[in-house]
């Protein structure tokens, strides 16, 4: 089996390129395929079908949301990076990293990360509104926008609903999201670049251009750099999932308590407003985290 780091630039470049075309094949095949079991599954007509995932009627049914977008985000995210992975005779587990991290006492460093970063994100939110932006370009972005299917997902009656949106809206997205962006991608620009902060940055970008959000676009962008960096120094990707995890599943919870909680209601309409401070406290709070990953990754390598 060839290694990443064996290859040249051209070959990163290949399996990049190769990479794109399996995830627009398997986003198209597994969209169509969601489609049709879900409208099997759920007894939905065709014509309706075509309009509740267009976003052009309210949908009676959310579980058909629900396992549509299960269904194909886990074919465009996971079954593409597997396919590359056979297609390129790698392995599937040391490409991702599914082992255990080697940093020590990483389990108790993730909740000071999540802290950090959910005060820094909330900061840089407030920053991204007041960036000067055409409106063209957020007309553009909010065109492709799919923030009023997520809202419909959202929608929960009981703790029955709030489970099943923290698997649905949690826990999968953060699994297929870390496989393919940080798991796939990322060693693959890494590559091509031969640094890993270029790699991470750039992965990062598309990361959050991805989402369709340009509102949330510094936030974003900087959660996906806190993936990336903890993807590259953890050595697994396991601590990313959880943090990834953690985050969706905040903002799952807030949307259910947001009725009973001042805070949850701030979270939700985006109007939580760090202090410059928490901004600079947290900063310093994640650099140390991060700097003390390095370290224990640079012993780990030394001792390879």
């Amino acid at each position: 089996m060839q290694n990443y780091a064996e290859q040249n630039r051209i070959q990163y470049f290949a399996d990049i390129l190769i990479l794109t075309g399996l995830v627009v094949l398997c986003a198209l095949v597994f969209g169509i395929l969601g489609a049709l079991l879900a409208s099997f599954i759920f007894h939905i007509d065709y014509n309706l079908l075509l309009n509740q995932l267009s976003g052009t009627s309210e949908s009676s049914n959310i579980g058909f949301l629900k396992f549509y977008n299960v269904f194909s985000t886990a074919g465009a995210w996971v079954i593409s990076g597997f396919l590359l992975s056979k297609i390129r005779s790698f392995n599937v587990n040391s490409l991702w990293h599914f082992r255990v991290p080697p940093v020590r006492f990483i389990w108790f460093l993730l909740p000071v990360l999540f802290i950090s970063a959910t005060f820094i994100s909330a900061y840089l939110l407030d920053i991204n509104e007041r960036l000067p932006i055409p409106e063209s370009i957020r007309a553009a972005f909010n065109s492709f926008n799919t923030g009023g299917l997520l809202e419909r997902m959202l929608l929960m009656n009981n703790t029955a609903d709030l489970f099943i949106n923290i698997l649905v809206i949690a826990l999968f997205p953060a699994v297929f999201e870390e496989v393919f962006f940080r798991g796939t991608l990322q060693p693959l620009v890494n590559g091509l670049f031969n640094n890993h902060h270029l790699g991470i940055w750039f992965c990062s970008l598309v990361f959050a251009l991805i989402h369709l959000n340009i509102n949330q676009l510094l936030p974003m962008t900087f959660l996906a750099l806190v993936l990336g960096y903890l993807f590259h120094y953890s050595g697994s990707i396991y601590p990313g999932i959880l943090l990834h995890f953690t985050n969706n599943a905040m903002a799952v919870l807030a949307y259910y308590y947001q009725d009973r909680s001042e805070l949850a209601k701030k979270i939700v309409d985006d109007t939580f407003k760090p202090e410059i401070w928490h901004f600079v406290v947290f900063s310093i709070v994640l650099v140390t985290v991060f700097g003390f990953m390095i370290q224990q990754y640079k012993l780990h390598k030394n001792h390879e």
